[in-house]
């Protein structure tokens, strides 16, 4: 007879957060990429766009595990409130790289490129930090990279302000000044999510050190 299996693995909810993290990174790293190296651009964005619903997948088998496990690690309104905030950090990527097609983007400006490489880079500290919410002994480790994700979004709102003076300095062009306004806008919006999901980080941490 099969045994019955009481006490469910817990490790499958991190594993869920450390594929979700992944993911956002790849997102992340894409994004950059499109914007660096702004070629074939329908194509990078129908990537982004496939890692996005791989990011809806994630939140899908969370929630499935959330309600078919009898003990959970933590508590049930962190872990929906976690996996949503990475679910929305994707959401807001690939948002983003549609509005570049959208608004037919020829060349993305250097503002731009460094609002992406700040979500790039408040993506790598998600990814690093999300392992060290296994233990209490390196809870310690996740409050360090909140630090700096806290850092990455405070140079988010500064490029934002510079990139909006950029372009009203510019406003005879009203279509460029209105399309840059949300692209910029979607982009700082992105590294809002990162510190969101940061948020959510600090809370378990607190509740559960």
């Amino acid at each position: 007879m099969a045994k019955f299996q009481f006490l469910p693995a817990e490790t499958k909810f991190y594993e869920w957060f450390e594929k979700a993290t992944g993911n956002l990174l790849e997102g992340a790293a894409a994004l950059q990429d499109m914007f660096d190296h702004y070629e074939n651009v329908e194509a990078k964005v129908a990537h982004i766009t496939e890692l996005e619903h791989r990011g809806d997948f994630i939140v899908h088998e969370v929630m499935h595990l959330l309600m078919h496990t009898l003990i959970i690690p933590l508590d049930s309104e962190d872990i929906e409130r976690l996996i949503s905030a990475l679910d929305d950090a994707i959401d807001k990527i690939e948002a983003t790289a549609v509005r570049m097609v959208i608004f037919q983007v020829e060349a993305p400006t250097e503002r731009a490129r460094q609002l992406a490489q700040l979500i790039h880079a408040g993506a790598q500290e998600l990814h690093q930090a999300m392992p060290y919410l296994r233990e209490k002994k390196t809870f310690r480790l996740v409050t360090e990279h909140i630090k700096e994700i806290n850092t990455i979004e405070n140079n988010g709102d500064r490029v934002l302000r510079e990139a909006l003076v950029d372009i009203v300095n510019h406003k005879e062009d009203l279509f460029n000044l209105i399309r840059w306004k949300e692209i910029y806008e979607m982009l700082e919006e992105a590294t809002d999510r990162m510190e969101d999901i940061a948020d959510v980080m600090q809370r378990v941490v607190i509740k559960n050190g």
